[in-house]
């Protein structure tokens, strides 16, 4: 009889080698040994996710969430699944809480400011980009994604200035932006 810590070091082997089946139902043994483990429910959520199981990764994450609410990994996946499934309030409201955790992950306030830009919050939007950037100031994303605010908010000067930064930093299609913003 294997215990739930076997069956979840085979399910890390079968996701390493990408058997994402294979590794849901290991995880998924382990879940029924030992049900109120926050990482188990939070592994079979990435292996979910990975199958392309949307309904279930969030399920998954949302539990480990219930069991450990300052699970940053799964708030921060459970976010990015939210906004895909186009929940946006939903989406800040979690990546709110992953930046209480970890006021110094730029990737979460450039997200959360991503977010907040399909919720034409253009203002808040910019303060997560600019926050991102102070944090990671070669984040040609965040520079992109601030433009897009500056646009969404007309002020093409200060887009102009992000996208000739976010170009500099590796976001091609700045270029292409910034040339039909000078036009």
């Amino acid at each position: 009889m294997k215990t739930a810590a076997q069956y979840v070091a085979d399910g890390d082997l079968k996701f390493e080698s990408r058997d994402f089946e294979g590794a849901v139902s290991d995880y998924t043994e382990a879940l029924k040994l030992d049900p109120d483990n926050a990482d188990y429910h939070y592994n079979r959520g990435l292996a979910n996710f990975l199958l392309k199981n949307i309904q279930r990764a969030y399920e998954d994450y949302s539990r480990a969430l219930e069991l450990h609410p300052e699970h940053e990994d799964a708030l921060f996946n459970r976010a990015h699944l939210s906004a895909t499934l186009g929940s946006f309030e939903k989406a800040v409201e979690d990546y709110s809480r992953a930046i209480e955790l970890n006021h110094e992950d730029g990737e979460l306030y450039t997200n959360r400011g991503a977010v907040r830009l399909q919720l034409n919050d253009a203002s808040g939007a910019i303060r997560d980009f600019t926050k991102a950037l102070h944090l990671n100031p070669s984040d040609g994303k965040a520079y992109y994604n601030r433009a897009m605010a500056h646009l969404q908010s007309h002020d093409n000067r200060n887009a102009a200035i992000d996208l000739a930064s976010a170009y500099e930093n590796g976001v091609i299609k700045a270029k292409e932006a910034l040339l039909s913003l000078q036009n």
